[in-house]
């Protein structure tokens, strides 16, 4: 298979071991932890004395390298099974947790895997959420699936700020490769759209401005949309007539043909089928069999926006810490994580789940909030953490972290100025919640001081 004609310029590398034993079956993003162009990570990699490499670069301008051949193993993810089945990416970052990336590097990063799975014949790339799962998984001749190099190392490669992102990634990925089908490989914009807004399309960004408007109807704050969005953005993307990926492969069908199929009464197994479909991902017979009817009383389609909205009011009615959380909108975090636990209930609720789905939330309110009112626009400027210490050395704030953990408190250690900051992930909008928050803390011996961010 040739080599992505999205590359911009070639280095090559002599850490390879020649070619791949096994298929290619996976795509590993990396961080560089820097600030590098493509050529300038290249001529690290052309040295024989760094003993890595991988595959491509994106340096900070967008600009894509070719480092080692795809055909042949980079030395990058501390695996040799993993890279022997990757095409690895490093991706020019900050130089402190949590590696965030620019836009131009975002952007051609979705450009690249999309390109690769077209080249490779994959209409389809995967985020399975955790090692074992992927590690596990056979990916079917249409797919490839995402892995992550802290899986293999003491690393936090590829940094947060990608790792949170990377079901993201996977969405968009495999959105263009069914919206363009066999269309010609795409080519990375000169000129990238850097506002926060560019992340998606007009359509997805229609829908979201629709789906925040209703929710604003119902009289819910904006932390509680953004947290009970958060949610269904990670289940269905916002597309009502969503179908679980792995129900595409096994009933043979599309998001448009299982949908269309379910209007006309062609396949008449909706309810009990098992498959996760629309805005909530409904999956359980007794869900899906009261949408349906809804769809039909209401004369719609069953994937009919609208629709959808009024039936997903109507069902969160009977959760009742759901709509507790909703009603009082506390936070961004407080609502999605219950929303997640009460009212989607995923097999998969680890704190990296929450996190990311909060996240998502907080996107999402970065983007529609501020058409909201003057006292919703200045409460958003302000978010308070807990922090638990600042240390000189980043081995001692990663202790600290450690220690943290094991007592069931997740922390991250982040430069900041001259020092490594240890602070909560756990976010609070007002100083009252995190001054409650720490005398929790105290409670549990454990010292923190509340700051602004």
């Amino acid at each position: 298979m040739a080599n992505s004609k999205l590359i911009s310029c070639t280095v090559l590398s002599p850490n390879n071991s020649g070619t791949r034993c096994y298929k290619l079956t996976r795509i590993t993003p990396h961080c560089m932890v820097g600030q590098m162009t493509a050529r300038s990570c290249g001529a690290l990699f052309s040295k024989s004395s760094r003993e890595a490499s991988s595959n491509y670069g994106i340096g900070k301008d967008g600009e894509i390298g070719l480092y080692v051949d795809e055909s042949k193993r980079s030395w990058c993810t501390s695996s040799a099974d993993n890279d022997n089945r990757a095409i690895t990416i490093e991706c020019a970052s900050d130089v402190y947790a949590p590696y965030a990336m620019n836009s131009h590097v975002w952007k051609s990063l979705i450009n690249l895997c999309t390109d690769i799975c077209r080249r490779y014949g994959k209409d389809t790339l995967l985020w399975l959420g955790d090692k074992s799962t992927s590690l596990k998984y056979k990916p079917r001749d249409n797919e490839l699936i995402l892995t992550a190099h802290r899986w293999f190392a003491a690393k936090s490669c590829p940094g947060d700020w990608l790792y949170r992102r990377l079901g993201t990634l996977a969405d968009e990925v495999t959105k263009q490769l069914k919206a363009s089908g066999t269309a010609p490989e795409q080519k990375v914009e000169e000129k990238p759209n850097t506002a926060a807004a560019s992340l998606i399309n007009n359509e997805e960004a229609d829908r979201e401005r629709i789906i925040w408007a209703f929710l604003s109807g119902k009289g819910l704050n904006a932390y509680a949309i953004a947290g009970l969005m958060g949610n269904l953005s990670a289940e269905s993307a916002l597309r009502p007539n969503n179908l679980q990926n792995s129900f595409e492969r096994r009933l043979g069908m599309t998001d448009k043909g299982y949908t269309t199929a379910v209007n006309n009464g062609s396949y008449k197994n909706f309810a009990h089928d098992g498959a996760g479909y629309g805005l909530a991902q409904w999956t359980w017979h007794t869900r899906k069999q009261n949408l349906l009817d809804y769809a039909r009383a209401q004369k719609k389609s069953i994937d009919d926006l609208q629709m959808q909205l009024e039936f997903l009011w109507k069902e969160l009615q009977g959760y009742s810490r759901s709509m507790a959380a909703l009603k009082a909108g506390k936070s961004i975090k407080a609502v999605s994580d219950i929303i997640l636990t009460d009212f989607e209930k995923p097999a998969d609720q680890s704190t990296s789940v929450k996190s990311r789905r909060a996240n998502i939330g907080k996107e999402i309110y970065d983007r529609q909030a501020s058409g909201n009112t003057a006292k919703t626009q200045e409460a958003a400027k302000k978010v308070y953490l807990l922090q638990f210490g600042a240390y000189s050395k980043q081995e001692n704030a990663r202790k600290r972290t450690g220690e943290l953990r094991k007592k069931g408190i997740e922390a991250e250690a982040e430069k900041i100025g001259s020092f490594w900051k240890v602070r909560s992930k756990d976010s609070y909008n007002t100083a009252a919640e995190a001054a409650s928050a720490r005398s929790r803390m105290s409670a549990k011996k454990i010292n923190s001081i509340v700051v602004e961010v």
